[in-house]
Order: C-alpha cells, then sequence, then structure tokens
C-alpha cells in the first residue's frame, strides 16, 4: 500500500507530513447508495510510493519496503499491539490491495505490516473507547511510528476522522485463514542452516543423513537474496505446522539453531 494513500490528517504524534510529490490521475469514487452524502476531508499529500508487485498476494513471505525487510507472521492466535492509527480512502478507492482484494474506503478494513491476510481483528481507539471489527487486507503502514492503516469507514466508526490519529489498541479475533483445530495448515519447513559454500550445506546434509533423519525431507536449497547466494539446508515439506513443530523438537536436540518456516 503506497504511502500517498494514507489519510494520517494531522499527525499530533510527532510526525511531520512529507513534501508532496506529484500524484498520478486517481479514479473517481465508485460511491454506494446512501454514501454519497459523506463530506470526506481531503487526504494530505505524501510521498508517491506503490507497493511493490511482488508483495501483491504473499501471504506469509517475507517482503521488502523502505529498504526495510518485513516477515508476515503465519498464525496470529492471541496477537495484541498498541500504538497509533491513521485512516486512508478517496486515493486508493477502487483499487486493488495486496491479497488482491479491491478496497471500500466505506467499508471496514485496515492495513497492517505483518499479520496475515484476512485475519480478523478487533481494534479499540484507546481515546475514546469505541471497537469494532474488521479484516486485514492490506500491508502498512510505511510510516514510522503508525501500526495500523485503517478504511475510512472503520476510521469513521471509531471517530477517528477529524482527529486523523489516534492510538489504539488491536487484539486478534476469530479465525485465521488456513487456522484448523489449533493448527495451521500447508507447507511447513525445518531450517536446520545456512551456507554460503555449497559444500558446507552438503557436509550438513551428509551429517543429518549419518543421524538417520529420513532422506525423503532432506533437502538443499539455493537462496538469492541482495545480490548475494545462501545453501539452506531443511528438512520438509510437512502439510501441517504440528507436524513440523514435532520434528522441530527431535533436531533442536542436535542443532540448537534450527526453526520453523512456512513455505
Amino acid at each position: 500500500m503506497a504511502l500517498s494513500l494514507s489519510a494520517c490528517a494531522l499527525d499530533n504524534y510527532g510526525q511531520a507530513p512529507a513534501p508532496a510529490l506529484k500524484a498520478e490521475k486517481q479514479p473517481p469514487l465508485a460511491r454506494a447508495a446512501g454514501k454519497g452524502s459523506d463530506i470526506i476531508p481531503p487526504e494530505p499529500p505524501l510521498p508517491v510510493e506503490r507497493t511493490p508487485l511482488g508483495l501483491r498476494n504473499r501471504t506469509h513471505k517475507p517482503y521488502q519496503m523502505n529498504g526495510k525487510t518485513y516477515y508476515p507472521l503465519v498464525t496470529a492466535g492471541g496477537y495484541e499491539e498498541r500504538g497509533v492509527a491513521c485512516w486512508y480512502g478517496p486515493s486508493f478507492h477502487g483499487r486493488k490491495t495486496s491479497s488482491g482484494e479491491v478496497f471500500d474506503m466505506y467499508g471496514v478494513s485496515a492495513a497492517h505490516k505483518i499479520l496475515p491476510m484476512h485475519t480478523n481483528v478487533e481494534v479499540t481507539n484507546l481515546e475514546n473507547g469505541k471497537s469494532i471489527r474488521l479484516k486485514i487486507n492490506d500491508r502498512g503502514p510505511f510510516v514510522s511510528g503508525r501500526v495500523l492503516d485503517l478504511s475510512y469507514g472503520a476510521a469513521k466508526s471509531l471517530a477517528i476522522i477529524d482527529k486523523g490519529l489516534a492510538r489504539v489498541l488491536i487484539r486478534t479475533c476469530g479465525p485465521v485463514e488456513g487456522h484448523r483445530k489449533n493448527d495451521m495448515v500447508g507447507d511447513f519447513f525445518v531450517h536446520v542452516g545456512a551456507f554460503e559454500q555449497k559444500a558446507d550445506a552438503l557436509c550438513l546434509l551428509d551429517d543429518m543423513k549419518a543421524l538417520k533423519y529420513k532422506r525423503q525431507f532432506l533437502k538443499v536449497i539455493k537462496a538469492e537474496r541482495d545480490g548475494s547466494v545462501l545453501w539452506r539446508v531443511e528438512l520438509g515439506p510437512y502439510k501441517s505446522m504440528a507436524s513440523a513443530d514435532k520434528v522441530h523438537t527431535k533436531v533442536i536436540q542436535e542443532y540448537p539453531s534450527a526453526f520453523v518456516v512456512a513455505k
């Protein structure tokens, strides 16, 4: 989600708005019946910065924005966070969000940097006690000190529109996509080690074979990032987080730095 698309009106928390850049022509608002009477406050000018194309539909994969790498959560059960929320609306109305859904500024949704797409959350305005339940369908806000970008409809319900910003409490509620009976389904791996030299990765692979790890689950994967290459040794895939966790419990007895990752 672009920084130019965040309608954080007046920054009362020490964040000065960045200088405006020339924005491209925006699509007209597709106002639903009964909603056209709203008087929408103008969004402040912010730098035009597009969401990377590769970010869309990458539900759990790491992504980069402004030179920083973000690691979306695989599951959001019990997640709680406090921070400053802002809102966005007219300049993004009718466009696709990072989840692939079309953004409806009059609906109730929000953007978050790491919560899984389609996570249901309860947002409470700590300054007036108002609460609302909504769905995460976008990424952002990529502004220091902000934790949530609310749709116009959600911000209106929380009485944030006029002020532009508010301190909020975010709590997950309801099921998370992929969540089944206290487990997560999908492709999960146990990451054992990463090396600059392929020979070192193959050496670890041979060591694990000698320890009787199942050969069909052992893999050496070439990973490229920022122009460098690493050779990763992983076990998997396992079709649920519980299965991967069970293997991980055994692996860390011999390789304490191992951890579970999602594809």
